[in-house]
């Protein structure tokens, strides 16, 4: 097997021969973390002609003269044959050595054991578990395996959707409550457009809110554009949900004067006919008639101080190949009762469908499964739409130069 530099083309010519390719993995990410100041190249290893395995390395400086690498999402080979990582990592470290990399890091977009919505294991279902082994004999360390959130690192446990059923299927295999909470979306008048690269500002001052609420550090402007700017506007999507206050006036007031007609109705009928079941139906009628007012009077406060739209939610998502990421959701918290994210979700869903993605990446969960843990909530959203549990075999550490490595450690720890 050897070792050489490819171009960026070369290195694009073989994702399009691969049938599963993160967006991490892809080009697009390689211009868009040199951009950001990584130097990055291409390589692949070859035997007899054949390519058996190839990475994008993304390297930064360490230490002033030395440098970091890192391959998002691991690198293209058979993680299962232990003689082809044995060859493709000692031609890997002499190259990286070169470069005065002290450590690589990856973090292999492998499954380690199958689990179902819940995050149960399943029995009898994929187990990778010796990948693992694999790569620490071949001298990777792994890190730590925990759950709950690394934002120093891509998330290890994320929650997926197959988008292989129909559209009706999908809707069905929904839970009970996310079903209700979208047609309650729905009932409400809540509708979905999208958001320009001018408009992206809603979506930052709602996850500002958002982070300062759940106390966790959001994305920036500059994250927006930049990956507007590299994976192009076309495979790029920023959905926000409103509530058409308009629509939702006229649909209560329509409401609300065929129930005041039906009370009038059945007031005339009880003074001639008097029934307890027409009593208690008047009763009845009457309290909703009332609820219907004061939503009326609700509606007329909130045109009063939002005017005819009221942003209630915003996401942003990455297209890639036959995924739809979701990368980033906010919401605003005052006005949860319209359910803006479940509006959101269920049309990015359908569109995800009719651009003919085969799933759908809900993105990062804690890896926590019950309620009062760490991100229980984000878990059972995005389980309330029927997306099951990834988790992947997590970041291994390849010393390319241990002294240096130990040193390295060494200070940290004294930092």
């Amino acid at each position: 097997m050897i070792l050489e530099e490819i171009s960026c083309q070369e290195y694009q010519n073989f994702l399009d021969q691969q049938s599963h390719v993160d967006f991490l993995q892809s080009v697009e990410q390689g211009k868009r973390m040199a951009k950001q100041g990584w130097t990055v190249e291409y390589v692949q290893a070859k035997e007899n002609g054949e390519i058996r395995a190839a990475a994008m390395l993304c390297m930064i400086p360490l230490m002033k003269i030395f440098r970091y690498c890192y391959i998002p999402r691991g690198y293209f080979c058979d993680y299962h044959d232990q003689k082809q990582i044995a060859e493709f990592t000692s031609l890997l470290k002499k190259h990286l050595s070169r470069r005065k990399v002290v450590y690589m890091e990856i973090d292999p977009v492998i499954i380690l054991k199958e689990r179902d919505k819940n995050g149960d294991i399943v029995e009898g279902g994929i187990d990778n578990s010796d990948v693992i082994e694999i790569l620490k004999n071949n001298g990777y360390h792994h890190l730590p395996v925990k759950p709950g959130y690394d934002l120093a690192r891509q998330c290890r446990y994320v929650s997926v959707l197959d988008l292989h059923p129909s559209a009706d299927q999908l809707f069905k295999d929904l839970s009970y409550q996310t079903r209700q909470d979208i047609r309650t979306s729905e009932k409400y008048c809540v509708k979905v457009d999208s958001l320009d690269r001018n408009g992206l500002k809603m979506l930052d001052d709602m996850e500002k809110k958002t982070s300062e609420r759940h106390h966790f550090t959001g994305m920036d402007m500059n994250f927006y554009y930049s990956v507007i700017d590299f994976y192009g506007e076309e495979n790029v999507f920023a959905p926000y949900a409103y509530l058409d206050i308009e629509a939702y006036h006229n649909h209560i007031s329509s409401e609300y004067e065929r129930l005041k007609k039906e009370v009038a109705e059945t007031e005339e009928i009880l003074k001639t006919n008097p029934s307890v079941k027409k009593q208690k139906k008047l009763k009845t009628d009457m309290e909703y008639l009332n609820s219907l007012q004061k939503k009326l009077d609700g509606v007329k406060q909130l045109q009063n101080k939002h005017g005819d739209t009221l942003p209630l939610a915003a996401a942003f998502f990455i297209k890639y190949r036959d995924q739809m990421f979701y990368l980033v959701g906010a919401s605003e918290y005052e006005y949860r009762t319209y359910k803006g994210p479940y509006a959101i979700q269920w049309h990015m869903i359908r569109k995800a469908k009719q651009l003919g993605c085969t799933r759908y990446n809900f993105y990062g969960i804690s890896g926590y499964f019950k309620e009062g843990e760490e991100g229980y909530g984000v878990f059972d959203f995005k389980r309330g739409f029927n997306a099951v549990v990834e988790e992947y075999i997590g970041n291994f550490i390849l010393p390319v130069k241990p002294a240096v490595y130990n040193i390295y450690n060494m200070l940290k720890k004294q930092n």
